[in-house]
């Protein structure tokens, strides 16, 4: 199995002129020898991102995104870098290979993939057969069609204890991974197929990798549990995915929402009823790697949890995340029914879809739910719920949603605008003070070892002289970090025979360990002017740091040591260290 080579990356790259890409996602408008626009990736009024033809990078003044060309794609699509790749050649009318391989498995893991794939198919060809009679008449009387069996790729696992484990070990894959991954069960020494007698649902990664099933049973089996689901695997984490997010991103971006559900089977419920902008949590808690993945969609997320206590309680939990991340945050509390597949079922399409439209704001849900247990004709009651709702609003930094939230308090209660607005003024200071506290941490200067240090590696991403110059002059970072990327510079450059920024970031794309770093780096410096007596300046100054610490180092040696002669051939190091500091 092959992959896209660099060198063929490296052409797209190189035949791609990034403000022809870029320009045709969004509007550019040339300032100097550069291109602004608005970002796209964090709310901006105004033009932020600022887009450089000569170096093929974007960068954005406001929230930090950088990048070349291919991350831009990948970042605007919400695709992984080597569809992004894909995207990119088809604009620039280049074709990739017949051998490229454009799939989107992680290399790391492809034998893992390739087995949940092929037991997928196995799956899924199983419920077509005659043994799958009975599990299609189940699905067919809950609603499911074929049209929702092929979209989701729902399967059947039969009786057998062990059909699909010796499909595998016929394929020659260990029956070891199977049974890591969790296809295969081993007890007393036997290997049992997991999933046996259950109609199968597979689990995907946000990019569209099956790492996991769902199964379910069909049949009246008391002795066995309702659900089977996949155990977290090296490929499997339950908290890093959400259901059908690959299959929702689009329509997600194209609807500027998407609807957020509990169980899988509400998901596919929704998506039967023509709403592809759905993902399912497969519980209650949101993880931050789920926030995150919603925050990329950069669209409004709508919260259609269980009618019940625990489904209450997410989404009171869930929604104050969200909104802590910045994300506009929405509510839907069906009636009458526990989740949405019984309320479609029981109420139909237009009755959902009708939620759909007119879900409340999560401060509307918010302060209906401050509400609970509360007697507002008792003096108490209506005090602390006064309170709790101020305190809502001191974190919420809408000037309108303040001024018409206590308006109407005032309204419906009775009470002094004037006393309202000094209680919430008394309340907004805390929270001002933890938030400038917040961005006072994150804002902290960068020593003068570390400014140096990352400009000579932005240097050396920018060609083989100022490679040649730092291997000559500095030669060695003492982190461990910069060494590293210090490293793969000089490598890439002799691999390529010549480096670029642009080149570079497409490729430690996948190198999670510097990835970050790099960009950091390239964000920094990326409007610095380049020149090798700009380099030595920064170079001198790194030596001057390493010897003054190198001599700090020695003079707490020496007085901590006891022998003579050993003191005195540390003076006369530290002695030869202040002639080079000179």
């Amino acid at each position: 199995m092959s992959f896209i080579s660099n060198d063929e990356i490296n052409a797209i790259r190189a035949a791609s002129n990034i403000v022809n890409i870029v320009g045709s996602y969004i509007p550019l408008t040339q300032r100097g020898k550069n291109y602004v626009c608005v970002c796209p990736f964090h709310d901006d009024h105004s033009p932020s991102m600022s887009v450089s033809e000569e170096k093929q990078i974007y960068k954005c003044f406001s929230c930090g995104a950088t990048g070349n060309v291919f991350t831009f794609v990948s970042e605007f699509e919400n695709v992984p870098f080597i569809e992004a790749v894909s995207i990119v050649a088809d604009k620039c009318g280049m074709e990739l290979s017949k051998s490229a391989y454009t799939s989107n498995l992680p290399q790391a893991f492809c034998e893992e993939h390739e087995i949940m794939e092929l037991s997928q198919k196995y799956f899924a060809n199983n419920l077509k057969t005659s043994a799958g009679e009975t599990a299609m008449s189940y699905l067919k009387d809950r609603g499911i069609d074929d049209d929702i069996i092929k979209e989701f790729g729902i399967g059947l696992s039969l009786d057998s204890n062990d059909s699909l484990f010796n499909l595998l070990t016929k394929k020659n894959y260990d029956s070891k991974t199977l049974i890591e991954i969790g296809l295969i069960n081993n007890v007393s020494g036997k290997n049992y197929d997991m999933f046996s007698r259950r109609i199968t649902f597979p689990l995907w990664d946000k990019d569209g990798n099956i790492v996991g099933f769902s199964a379910r049973v069909y049949r009246n089996e008391k002795d066995i549990s309702k659900y089977m689901n996949s155990r977290e695997s090296k490929i499997f984490k339950k908290g890093e995915t959400l259901y059908n997010y690959h299959n929702a991103r689009n329509a997600a971006k194209r609807e500027k929402e998407i609807i957020v559900v509990e169980g899988f089977m509400d998901a596919i419920r929704i998506s039967s009823i023509g709403l592809k902008n759905v993902v399912a949590l497969q519980g209650t808690a949101m993880t931050n790697d789920q926030i995150m993945l919603l925050k990329k969609l950069r669209v409004k997320v709508i919260l259609c949890l269980d009618n019940d206590k625990a489904g209450l309680l997410a989404t009171v939990n869930n929604g104050e995340e969200l909104v802590k991340n910045d994300i506009e945050t929405y509510v839907i509390r069906l009636s009458g029914k526990k989740d949405p597949d019984e309320y479609i079922l029981a109420n139909g399409k237009d009755s959902f879809i009708d939620n759909v439209k007119n879900p409340l704001t999560f401060f509307e849900f918010k302060m209906n739910y401050l509400k609970q247990n509360k007697d507002l004709n008792n003096v108490e009651d209506l005090s602390s719920y006064i309170n709790d709702v101020l305190k809502n609003l001191a974190d919420n930094t809408d000037a309108i949603l303040r001024e018409l939230t206590l308006n109407k308090l005032s309204s419906d209660y009775d009470i002094s605008l004037e006393v309202l607005k000094n209680k919430l003024e008394q309340m907004v200071p805390v929270v001002v003070k933890k938030k400038e506290e917040i961005i006072k941490n994150n804002n902290t200067k960068k020593d003068a070892y570390i400014i140096g240090s990352e400009k000579i590696l932005y240097f050396m991403m920018n060609g083989e002289e100022y490679i040649k110059n730092y291997q000559k002059k500095l030669g060695f970072f003492s982190d461990s970090l910069y060494r590293e990327i210090a490293n793969e510079i000089v490598y890439f450059c002799e691999k390529n025979r010549e480096i670029t920024v642009a080149d570079f970031i497409t490729y430690v794309t996948d190198n999670v360990t510097i990835k970050d770093k790099v960009m950091e780096i390239v964000n920094d410096s990326l409007n610095d002017e380049i020149s090798m007596d700009a380099m030595d300046e920064y170079i001198s100054a790194v030596l001057k740091i390493i010897t003054k610490n190198e001599i700090k180092r020695l003079k707490i040696m020496m007085k901590n040591e006891l022998d003579v002669d050993k003191k005195m051939k540390i003076a006369l190091q530290i002695a030869e260290l202040k002639k080079e500091d000179v």
